[in-house]
């Protein structure tokens, strides 16, 4: 049976969306665009605090993101936009940069600077994507095992306690410190500078919230925005009536007046900082994608929906590419709370996305004047409030149970992000997680048979007492060269028994093969050759045939040697190649 192959991205995919669009499915799309509206802009603005960036950045990301990413996507439900692990990422290598190069810059240039190395950023994982889509990324993503990415959100999840802890108590950020493990121990070490008011705000904000949370009659609230407006509608009372108190000075908030036009401008490239900032974009562009790819993929399971990843990646790159022409705008990726109130609000096609970016856009141009009184301790409740969505905790709870292999791969991963970056820690975990793999593949199963009295094979085990003078070792896996010195030195250790006149290698569960498995064979046939003994293999199959004929080994250990397998009745090659062998046997006997 051959596997589909994935299909290839295309640039015109909306005008499926047009096929049989009537009134009913344009409604559904309306209500779902605005219910993802409302919960968009308080989110985008979080974001755009965990990241360290003006308010702005994530709502440019929502907005554009969101359209250009459904424009090009598959997904029926998928809502693209700013992300907490992203957002993290974004603040940890920025800062990063800063720290190492750009130490003595302060004030208004520094500001620009940050939005210099955020549009490269942008820029750069926008190629990424749109590289990795036309390249067939959905095969790579099979080799990031799910410990890895429980284990780098539960990081992230821990990243976003230790950050937003610092607006949540109202004490100054101690510095740019990458690891989580140096940034819990300054925050703990400088409890005594809280802000008793501050607290006291994002206190009632996180009580308000997780009440209507709790509250089944009033899931039916925008609860992010809810929360937000009434914090916002105390502070400006506050600073309004208390005029003389000292409390207005602490309860910081984003205190703009600018209206968030966005600044177009070309993404002109800096090698330079490009150099610098390569591995962060690698990790965000990645990371982004995992999002997308993982999000798509659980919702499209719920819906019934056929997607393609590749396509999907391909309009998450291309709306990162269009972010890079806008100053100050953080990366797009997949919300996941974004895309489940789509789904629940029964979206019908990818209008419903391109809508709810309209809808945002609208609602930022005319209601931006209240922006800048939400205080950043209630946006510090709302991000600790939602964190804990990030991690799947029965997920978690299986992969320790499950086998030791994953249970490390997660808790490494974990603790690289609370003592390296995050765009490190994210390397790590893939290092671990291929590193597992392929020290799992490297040993192939060997596993020696017999004929019993009914002429059926039967297995032998390690421990059995082996005298024959026909051996059959069976093989199952991909030979490759990382399990080349496991297999030599096992059908050496055959080998070198002297009752042992022919060996038969049964490869019936074989199908891919390279040159160091081609050598390792071929020493095998020659250590056999060079005393007057025999090597024969059975169940070939039609691929490594292919191999075995391009390498020479055809011809070296001759086709007379050489048995195909036979589906129908796979043990049939098998038994003729031991009879051949022994035939062989009888010849030089005699």
């Amino acid at each position: 049976m051959r596997v589909p192959r994935s299909p290839s991205v295309s640039f015109p995919p909306l005008r499926r969306e047009f096929s049989g669009y009537g009134l009913k499915p344009f409604s559904n799309d309306l209500l779902a665009a605005f219910a993802v509206a409302l919960m968009t802009i308080p989110q985008s603005i979080a974001y755009s605090l965990l990241a360290g960036l003006p308010p702005t950045a994530g709502l440019y990301s929502a907005i554009f993101g969101t359209i250009f990413t459904a424009a090009l996507g598959s997904s029926r439900h998928l809502i693209s936009g700013p992300s907490t692990g992203v957002a993290i990422l974004i603040q940890t290598s920025i800062a990063d940069i800063l720290y190492n190069y750009f130490d003595t810059i302060e004030g208004a240039a520094r500001d620009d600077l940050v939005l210099h190395i955020l549009g490269q950023i942008v820029l750069l994982s926008g190629l990424i994507q749109i590289g990795a889509a036309f390249f067939n990324v959905s095969k790579l993503l099979q080799f990031v095992s799910r410990p890895v990415i429980l284990g780098y959100f539960m990081g992230i999840m821990m990243a976003i306690y230790i950050n937003q802890f610092y607006y949540f108590f109202g004490i100054p950020s101690q510095g740019p410190d990458v690891s989580q493990v140096f940034k819990a121990w300054k925050f703990l070490a400088h409890l005594q500078l809280t802000d008793w008011k501050t607290l006291l705000i994002g206190l009632g904000t996180l009580g308000l919230l997780l009440l209507i949370r709790k509250r089944k009659s009033w899931k039916i609230l925008p609860d992010a925005l809810f929360v937000l407006v009434i914090a916002s509608l105390i502070v400006y009372a506050l600073s309004h009536w208390l005029v003389n108190a000292p409390l207005t000075p602490t309860l910081e908030t984003f205190g703009l007046t600018d209206h968030p036009l966005p600044k177009l401008t070309l993404p002109l490239v800096d090698f330079w900082l490009i150099n610098k900032i390569f591995a962060a974009a690698v990790a965000i562009a990645f990371l982004a994608t995992l999002e997308v790819f993982s999000i798509s993929r659980h919702f499209s399971a719920r819906s019934g929906q056929q997607i393609q990843v590749n396509q999907d990646v391909l309009g998450l790159g291309a709306g990162n590419f269009v972010l890079s022409f806008l100053i100050g705008s953080m990366p797009a990726s997949g919300s996941a709370t974004r895309t489940s109130v789509n789904f629940n609000a029964k979206a019908k096609t990818r209008l419903a996305a391109i809508f709810s970016g309209f809808f945002t856009a609208a609602i930022v141009f005319f209601g931006w004047p209240l922006v800048q009184h939400i205080p950043l301790a209630s946006l510090a409740a709302l991000l600790i409030a939602s964190a804990p969505v990030l991690v799947d905790f029965k997920e978690v709870k299986l992969s320790m149970r499950t086998t030791t292999e994953d249970r490390w791969v997660f808790l490494l991963t974990f603790v690289s992000c609370l003592i390296f970056s995050l765009d490190i820690a994210f390397f790590i975990g893939i290092v671990i997680s291929i590193g597992t793999y392929l020290r799992r593949s490297a040993i192939p199963h060997l596993v020696e048979y017999a004929f019993n009295a009914k002429g059926r094979l039967m297995t032998i085990g390690p421990k059995e007492e082996v005298h024959r003078k026909v051996r059959i070792i069976g093989i199952a896996g991909d030979l490759y060269f990382g399990s080349a010195d496991v297999f030599q030195s096992a059908l050496q250790s055959v080998a070198s028994d002297p009752n042992v006149q022919a060996i038969v290698l049964r490869l019936n569960n074989v199908y891919h093969m390279d040159a160091s498995m081609c050598l390792a064979i071929q020493q095998l046939h020659e250590t056999l050759a060079l005393t007057k003994r025999h090597l024969v293999i059975s169940g070939l199959t039609e691929e490594v045939w292919h191999v075995f004929h391009r390498a020479g080994l055809v011809k070296q250990i001759g086709l007379e040697n050489l048995y195909f397998t036979d589906e129908s009745n796979p043990q049939f090659s098998t038994w003729k190649a031991c009879l051949h062998a022994q035939e062989q046997i009888h010849r030089d006997i005699g």
